[in-house]
């Protein structure tokens, strides 16, 4: 069908090209990075090592979405072949990445606040106290894969919810696919009457770090004013840091807002809720190509390689021009010219190299 080969087609894309953005990143993070920047590259070493890891959990998952009458659902087709049973936890940990995106990006934004105001307390980012760091981030990895797993995993209600419209648009049975669904309305088996799953809407809670997008914002206006005073590299850090927290607002925040008020208003979205998936999983990409557009050393590495290519592909196409012309001496000009790649000056001539 169309919707699994387009979201087939932008995982595999979008996968690739956080892969290959993030790998350059690594590459110019080890090679290039100023000593000015400090500890503050090997938080990025493992933001970019993170963004390779988010792109191949999510290209062997391959998750999709689908909107069903007050339902989500996050569903994978289990393209590795996995147990049914541990495909479920797999595809948890496809969107508790999510959730270590959102903390990533809070480390990196406490980083860069207390280097340009409270640089002697930077020491939290240096051994052992990082270590404390560590053990937070698993944490909180763990609570949001615990929560995919039993809050919005296997159910046999929700099977019976969605069974028919998987059918109908996807044309998957029951044993096709695993999932990741909240059904925020479920049905009373005895009255008959609808009732508001809390449990449920606890697993939407979880998802509330959203709300340190607007802290982050807002700590960030105040920060602009100090950081000018800063050194140039605090300053470049700075802006790629506010890239880092503006572009996740269209690619992360906006999408998954839609993912949870569409079934709470019993929304259904079409064709359209094919795009979701794929906004949410370009942020690996984007992630990696900020810092190297905003830092100037990472910036200028990329240009100076791009001017290097260009320089040795006219050097090329030079010589493969002398040599067709192997048979021909040329005068050299009476005004003196300077002497052009692939020959060498001869008592006034212009003569080949390989004439020599």
């Amino acid at each position: 069908m169309f919707k699994i080969m387009f979201s087939v087609i932008i995982c595999y894309f979008n996968a690739t090209l956080a892969i290959l953005a993030n790998g350059l990143l690594i590459s110019l993070i080890l090679r290039k990075s100023p000593r000015s920047m400090g500890n503050y590259k090997y938080l990025m070493l493992i933001f970019s090592t993170f963004g390779i890891l988010f792109a191949i959990i999510d290209v062997t998952n391959q998750p999709m979405l689908h909107f069903h009458d007050g339902a989500y659902i996050i569903f994978s087709r289990n393209v590795l072949g996995l147990p049914r049973n541990f495909s479920f936890c797999y595809i948890a940990l496809n969107c508790s990445c999510y959730g270590m995106i959102m903390l990533l990006l809070v480390y990196h934004f406490v980083y860069r606040y207390l280097a340009v105001c409270k640089p002697h307390r930077l020491e939290l980012f240096s051994y052992p106290y990082f270590n404390i760091l560590i053990l937070i981030f698993l944490i909180v990895s763990a609570e949001w894969w615990i929560s995919g797993v039993y809050a919005a995993g296997e159910d046999p209600e929700v099977e019976d919810h969605i069974k028919l419209t998987m059918a109908e648009n996807y044309g998957l049975s029951r044993l096709d696919y695993t999932y990741a669904s909240s059904l925020f309305y479920r049905t009373n088996p005895i009255t008959g009457e609808e009732y508001v799953s809390v449990r449920d809407f606890l697993f939407v809670a979880s998802l509330a770090v959203q709300i340190l997008r607007r802290e982050l914002i807002r700590s960030s206006r105040e920060l602009q004013h100090i950081s000018q005073r800063t050194l140039e590299m605090q300053r470049q850090l700075f802006r790629s840091l506010v890239a880092q927290t503006l572009f996740p607002a269209f690619l992360m925040f906006m999408p998954a807002g839609i993912l949870l008020c569409f079934p709470i208003l019993k929304t259904n979205m079409g064709p359209i809720e094919v795009i979701f998936i794929p906004l949410i999983t370009t942020q690996p990409f984007m992630d990696a190509i900020i810092p190297m557009y905003f830092i100037k050393a990472y910036r200028m590495a990329i240009l100076n390689f791009f001017g290097y290519m260009k320089g040795r592909t006219t050097l090329v196409s030079s010589l493969n021009d002398d040599k067709s012309g192997t048979s021909r001496i040329s005068p050299m000009s009476p005004h003196g010219c300077p002497t052009e790649a692939g020959v060498v000056e001869r008592e006034g001539w212009l003569v080949p190299v390989e004439l020599l």
